[in-house]
């Protein structure tokens, strides 16, 4: 994974001034509904004629631990995990959006993204990692993962038939944060287990004997390895 190249300090810069880029011309800038527009018409906008997505930095990082899959209970015989999927989950936006909008926009983004990086980007997606544990014989035991995960933000370019608010170029700056399912090695998976209570094992095994004396067992599988990122320069000068 490239580490993070010297424009970033640049891009970090712009990002923080972003929302002002347009705004000394007539105190009008409405980010939420510069990106609406690119799929919908917007009462004082209408509807972009091109949008497209500039990114500008990506960072890779673990995310939190879940757990994934069923809780195992164990009877008699000891269990193998096999292929745990976590659940589904949408991009997210750092810029709130019209309902229905953000999968047409998620379009956009995405076929920059996969362009710039070379990574997989979609609105909705899940990871599935098969797992090599088992949970002992009269023990309760489930897994978790901590996900890769990647953000990217950058610049999206809005043109216009005809001048809004000034300009036939807006500028929106969207944060996008989106699992990383090409990123694994960036992604923790973990096994807990405990010995059952002797009461447990009398109603989940219909064995009413004494519980093993074990205590509670925490295993990593996969420890994820430090984040990083990459990323280039963008120009926040308006064009008209």
């Amino acid at each position: 994974m490239a580490a993070a190249v010297s424009g970033l300090a640049l891009v970090g810069g712009l990002l923080a001034t972003a929302g002002t880029a347009h705004a000394a011309d007539d105190n009008w800038y409405d980010q939420s509904a510069l990106l609406t527009s690119c799929t919908q018409s917007v009462s004082g906008l209408g509807k972009a004629d091109r949008c497209r997505f500039e990114p500008a930095q990506r960072t890779i990082f673990t995310g939190p631990a879940r757990q994934v899959g069923t809780t195992v209970h164990a009877c008699g015989t000891k269990v193998t995990f096999g292929r745990q999927t976590t659940e589904s989950r949408t991009e997210e936006n750092s810029i709130s959006v019209a309902v229905g909008v953000e999968a047409g926009l998620s379009k956009i983004f995405s076929a920059s993204i996969q362009t710039t990086y070379g990574h997989t980007w979609s609105y909705s997606t899940s990871e599935t990692t098969e797992i090599s544990a088992e949970v002992p014989e009269y023990s309760i035991g489930f897994a978790t993962i901590a996900p890769a995960m990647q953000r990217v933000s950058g610049r999206m370019v809005i043109n216009y038939p005809k001048r809004r608010h000034g300009h036939y170029e807006w500028y929106a700056y969207p944060t996008l944060t989106q699992y990383d399912p090409d990123e694994m090695q960036y992604s923790t998976v973990s096994i807990q287990t405990r010995s059952m209570a002797a009461s447990e094992r009398k109603s989940m095994c219909n064995n009413s004997g004494a519980a093993p004396t074990s205590s509670t067992a925490h295993t990593t599988i996969h420890l994820a390895q430090p984040g990083t990122s990459q990323g280039t320069s963008l120009s926040s000068k308006p064009r008209n």
